[in-house]
């Protein structure tokens, strides 16, 4: 029995280390994202390293809560001669807060926050750099909880697909909707050779805003429709996503989404 105490008490260590750090990860700025439709995903423990590379270089970021609890944005290392600031928007554009101080000096933003997508923008006061990096870092603390509203599924013959776990099979062509407010359509298709592809999502009337973003099989972020419902883009061989959303349109009619190779 002695013989296997120290491995016992260095397994316990192990055991121990391991479920007492946290992870965070350092990911890299994905570029075009001067816009809320285009935002680059962000999540609780990463640090962003991005550029504000043009006088009206604007960067957004999607920062997708599943609880409730405080948050705290930090963008930090602005290149010396820039003043960057720092916003935080809701899902439907309004401004929660800013952090706006003088030169280069480090902003900060922490609010308490519930389940569910806010914007995160960095924008240049005055200055900018391509050639250096600032970084954004978002890290959380409180509830650990999951979100108590349940999804708000829709009605169509797709659902339940209001998450990536659940996504239904896409082969190209498809009518759905997004009913109510809120409902998101989540679909998984495959790619078996590197081509490019072209979707495009038919609104069912000129006053409804409906958007897509696509995303890698572990979930990354790849590109949007840019807000106009139609986008092109080469894939590599793998899974992929897509999601369909509204920010402020909802109808029982369907939208149509067709993916074509090109």
């Amino acid at each position: 029995m002695k013989k296997f105490l120290p491995f016992i008490i260095c397994f316990a260590l192990l055991l121990s280390i391991s479920f007492s750090c946290t992870v965070f990860a350092a990911v890299n700025e994905t570029e075009p994202n001067n816009t809320m439709t285009t935002a680059s995903p962000l999540r609780p423990g990463d640090t962003v390293n991005g550029k504000i590379s043009t006088s009206s270089d604007l960067d957004y970021y999607m920062l997708q809560l599943t609880a409730s609890g405080n948050i705290n944005i930090s963008l930090g290392t602005i290149p010396s001669g820039c003043d960057y600031d720092l916003y935080l928007y809701d899902n439907r554009g309004s401004l929660i807060r800013s952090s706006t101080a003088g030169s280069n000096t480090d902003e900060n933003i922490s609010n308490t926050l519930n389940a569910g997508t806010y914007y995160v923008c960095v924008k240049s006061y005055s200055g900018y750099s391509a050639s250096s990096d600032y970084t954004l870092s978002v890290k959380s603390s409180g509830s650990t909880n999951p979100p108590t509203t349940p999804p708000v599924h829709g009605g169509d013959a797709y659902e339940f697909n209001d998450t990536l776990e659940l996504a239904s099979d896409f082969y190209g062509s498809l009518e759905a909707n997004i009913h109510p407010l809120g409902d998101v359509d989540w679909y998984r298709f495959s790619v078996t050779q590197t081509s490019a592809k072209h979707f495009r999502l038919y609104n069912p009337s000129t006053d409804l805003t409906y958007h897509f973003a696509i995303y890698n099989a572990n979930g990354g972020y790849v590109c949007s429709d840019g807000g106009i419902g139609d986008y092109t883009v080469t894939l590599s061989p793998g899974t992929y996503y897509i999601k369909v959303f509204s920010y402020n349109s909802e109808s029982v009619l369907n939208y149509r989404l067709q993916m074509t190779t090109v």
